[in-house]
This record gives structure tokens, sequence and C-alpha cells, in this order.
């Protein structure tokens, strides 16, 4: 006997879920898929990117931020009832506001600003990844063209957004100086829209999918939304993270940020000093708000300071991590000179003119 036997179809396939079973359901799928869950937002939210990698973050966010309302207004659009539409509509005031300057797009621009970037270079939209671009093009033309069962059940993933906005919001303050909670006022007030449009969305998904068929489309259209999420998240991954294979049409660091002014028309006068140099008496240490850490995504030591990061030779970590406020220069080159076994005259020579470059920088101080 050669004929094969049909696969079995699980019997959640077969017969209509209750309303329950099927909040279940989807619920799974957002346990099992929501982006929360991407290495990239762990490394996020715990502190261990470095500040271009928030940037490319801040960045190609953008782009999904400020397609959301036209998403749904393509929606809008094909409700054929009053009463849809004024619910909807509010979505869409929620992102574009009530006038200039209010709105999500507006507070996430705001946030863009607050990691660096002139605010003109992230409404060109260059320099957003082409993963980013292809992924949330997708979904506004899925939301456009499927069912209106599947393009709000696509909504969904607004379920899981008050977990994930606690978890960012905590951990980006806790773990990077150049985080303030300005920069991060866009995650407010989705604290509590997210709620209302899941609720919503939730409601008309139980009571328009009657069918099996019709409650799997829109299982189908919330698991699509989470691969749209995480899809992006693997663009970033990949071009910022490891391997750090970043398009060449894609945002470089450096690229679109607010230059700090280096006009030499100020008067001498106005010309901060120089740090002068350093002595082998002189006890440096680090600066409120400048503090050495191990970026375990680099496997390198970096030194943080308020907007901005540097990156780190072995000399320079061995120097500083005996930079503590409390032992001189003499004694560190001593200290090194034991650990090395060589001539601390010889280190202390070597690390004075690194320390007052370090100084220059105003990342350390005596």
């Amino acid at each position: 006997m050669t004929a094969q036997f049909p696969p079995p179809v699980p019997e959640s396939e077969q017969r209509l879920l209750s309303h329950e079973e099927l909040e279940a359901a989807l619920r799974d799928i957002g346990a099992r898929r929501y982006h929360n869950l991407h290495p990239f937002h762990r490394l996020l939210h715990d502190g261990k990117l470095s500040k271009d990698q928030v940037r490319a973050w801040a960045l190609n966010r953008y782009y999904y931020q400020a397609m959301i309302p036209v998403k749904d207004a393509a929606l809008l659009a094909r409700l054929p009832d009053a009463q849809l539409r004024r619910i909807w509509r509010q979505r869409i005031v929620d992102h574009d506001g009530d006038h200039e300057g209010d709105g999500g797009i507006e507070r996430w621009l705001k946030l863009a600003e607050g990691v660096g970037f002139s605010r003109d270079y992230v409404l060109s939209t260059k320099g957003i990844l082409s993963a980013t671009r292809f992924s949330v093009d997708a979904y506004v033309h899925f939301v456009s063209e499927r069912t209106l069962l599947e393009a709000i059940a696509s909504s969904l993933t607004e379920m899981f957004s008050p977990t994930i906005i606690s978890e960012r919001v905590a951990g980006m303050l806790k773990n990077y100086d150049f985080i303030t909670k300005e920069t991060l006022a866009y995650f407010d007030k989705r604290l509590t829209q997210a709620p209302r449009d899941a609720d919503f969305a939730l409601d008309y998904v139980k009571r328009h999918a009657t069918t099996p068929e019709m409650q799997r489309a829109a299982m189908d259209a919330l698991t699509f939304k989470c691969n749209v999420l995480w899809t992006q998240l693997d663009a970033l991954y990949f071009a910022y993270v490891a391997p750090g294979m970043v398009p060449p049409d894609a945002w470089q660091p450096g690229e679109g940020l607010v230059t700090e002014d280096t006009s030499t028309e100020a008067s001498p006068a106005a010309t901060p000093a120089q740090p002068a140099a350093f002595s082998g008496s002189d006890v440096p240490r680090l600066p409120r708000g400048v503090r050495l850490r191990f970026d375990e995504v680099r496997n390198k030591h970096v030194l943080l300071a308020p907007e901005r990061t540097f990156d780190l030779d072995d000399n320079a970590v061995a120097v500083l991590k005996l930079v503590d406020g409390k032992t001189s220069v003499s004694q560190i080159a001593q200290i090194l000179g034991q650990t090395y076994d060589a001539d601390p005259a010889v280190i202390e020579a070597d690390i004075l003119p690194m320390l007052a470059g370090l100084a220059q920088k105003r990342v350390l101080e005596r």
C-alpha cells in the first residue's frame, strides 16, 4: 500500500473555539513570538548596547512609527460603519496628534533627537535598513489588502506591548547615561493607549471570527505581525551587532547627528582652557556620569560618558581599572610595574600623556 494518509488535523483547527479559547490561543502566539524575546531587545533593555547601536534602533523604529497612521488610515477607509470609524480614527490622532508638535510621531522624533540625531535626517528616512522598510511596507500592504478581520487581528500585538514598554523604560533609564525620562516620553501615553486599542480589537475578533477558518485567519494575522516586528530586529542585529555587516545604503555611525559648535570665531576668553599635564602626584578620578564598562556584545571594554562612548585599548583598560579617586598616578604605575614586571618609571612616562588626553576629552579629572 503506497497511498499516503493525510496528516491529522489538530482538533482546535476543526472546531469553533469559544471566545475564551480563542483569546488564549492569541495570547499564546504572543508568548512565543512577540519581539520582547528577541536577543536585540534583551541587549537593549539590559544596557548591553553601545550608543550607536541604540541610535540604529531609534532611527529604524522611527520608520515603523511613522507608517502606523498610514496603515490605520488604509484600514479606516475600509470600515463600513461610522461608529467603527470614530473608534479607529483615534489611533491616527494618537500618532499624528491634534496639532503641530503633538502625537506619538513627534514624541519619537524627540527620542531620536535625544540620542543625538538631527530631526531633518530622521524625517528624511535616509539610512533606514532595507529590511526595515520592506517589513513595515509589507505590514501596510497586509492591512490594506486582507480582510477586515485579518487587518484588525494583526493589531493585537498591542496586547503584549505594556510589558515590553515597562521593561524598556526601566532598563534603559537604569543602564544608559544618555537616556532620560524626557527621551522616553513616547512610551508614557502608550501604556494607556495600547490596552485601549487591544481591548477593542480583541472584542472585534472574538465577535467576527465566527468559523474555525476565520479564527485561524485571525491567528495567522497576529503571527504575521509578530514576524514583522521580529524581522526588523533581525536586521538591526545583523547590521549593528553581529556580524556587524551594515549595508552600503544604511546608516553609518556618525551620520545624521547634531554636531557640536566648532566655530573658530569665538574670542580667546571664551575658549575653555586645556587641562594641564598630569604629574605623578596627581590622583585621577572618573567624573560623574563616566564609567568603565565591559561591552559583552563587542567583547571589549569601553568608557561610557554622557552622549559619548570611547573604545579603549588594553593599556588604557589596565590603567582605568586602577583609577578610583584615591590612587595617584605614581602608585598606579607601581601597581602595573609589579603586575607586568616592568619599570614603573617607564610605565608612568607612558600613561601620563594618555591621562592628559582623557582629561582633555572631559572624561577624566584629578
